[in-house]
């Protein structure tokens, strides 16, 4: 178990409090139902779920097509692109982070995730997220200039709490951008490395890494300093 003494506990939100593989596989259903043959239907949903577990990322749904004797135009995959992003997602906490985000209740608490903001947004309602955390940052609303590692989305979360750096602790999965503004402004870092999650999570080089690595919630402990 590891024990933190904290005012204010950040968290970051894709594979940190929820499987990002589950809003992927989420929206690929959404997609077959949506437009049907036009992509291949179930088809296409195994093909994107088999490319996503072999690591493939940005052109997923071009493969998927492609592997289904489609087409994939350019208009078609931007609408895809769309309606991926738009649709309600079926996706639930992880057992973990529910257990964890009951034991913060007392604390000031915050989230801070990149993305595009309409699929972030809709993440954060279907997981309860706007109710549960107090202070919500997407910084899709920026623009992607503002992502990770970029430092203004920490500083805000410092300017809304009032409180001292290093009583503030950020949990997140990604070594190669999450945790190098938290450290470089003396916050307390986590990395929480799921063993079902997308990315490897590991860091760039030493400035990177967080301060403790876990891979469940449950591993933290979490006292009011």
């Amino acid at each position: 178990m590891i024990e933190i003494a904290a005012q204010v506990v950040v968290l970051d939100l894709d594979d940190t409090l929820y499987l990002e593989r589950d809003f992927a596989e989420s929206g690929f259903r959404a997609l077959a139902r949506r437009f049907g043959e036009r992509i291949g239907g179930e088809a296409f949903v195994a093909a994107c779920c088999e490319r996503l577990a072999g690591g493939a990322r940005g052109n997923i749904f071009d493969i998927a097509l492609t592997r289904n004797g489609i087409d994939p135009a350019p208009g078609l995959i931007a609408e895809l692109v769309a309606y991926y992003r738009s649709h309600a997602p079926e996706i639930a906490l992880c057992a973990d982070a529910s257990r964890f985000l009951r034991r913060v209740g007392q604390f000031q608490t915050g989230l801070i995730t990149d993305g595009p903001q309409e699929a972030q947004s809709a993440k954060i309602k279907a997981l309860g997220l706007d109710r549960a955390l107090g202070h919500v940052i997407m910084t899709g609303v920026w623009g992607k200039q503002y992502s990770k590692p970029h430092a203004r989305a920490f500083e805000l979360i410092e300017s809304l709490t009032s409180s001292s750096r290093h009583n503030i602790v950020y949990i997140a999965d990604n070594g190669a951008k999450d945790f190098i503004a938290p450290r470089q402004l003396g916050w307390q870092s986590v990395q929480i490395l799921r063993p079902e999650r997308i990315h490897d999570g590991l860091p760039g080089e030493t400035a990177h890494e967080a301060d403790h690595v876990i891979t469940s919630l449950d591993e933290l402990d979490i006292k009011i300093a």
